[in-house]
């Protein structure tokens, strides 16, 4: 005789903790927006935010897909 465990007998559910494909598309189009702006800011504004031309310069060419770990949980 088989005996299902109480977590067999639940049905697979996707993870509430994860985002959907929505939420992930546009935090990727709204983080591609902030490099853009990111890009084309003067080397004054750059320094109010603590960056320097070359920081700036390689965070705007990462790929949308490239976000930070701790956006990744």
């Amino acid at each position: 005789m088989t005996t299902l465990t109480r977590a067999a007998a639940r049905p697979m559910h996707v993870s509430q903790s994860r985002p959907g494909l929505m939420t992930r598309l546009a935090t990727m189009l709204a983080l591609h927006g902030q490099r853009r702006q990111l890009r084309q800011m003067d080397d004054a504004q750059l320094r109010d935010l603590g960056l320097t031309r070359a920081e700036a310069e390689r965070e705007s060419r990462r790929p949308a897909w490239d976000v930070p770990a701790k956006w990744r949980a």
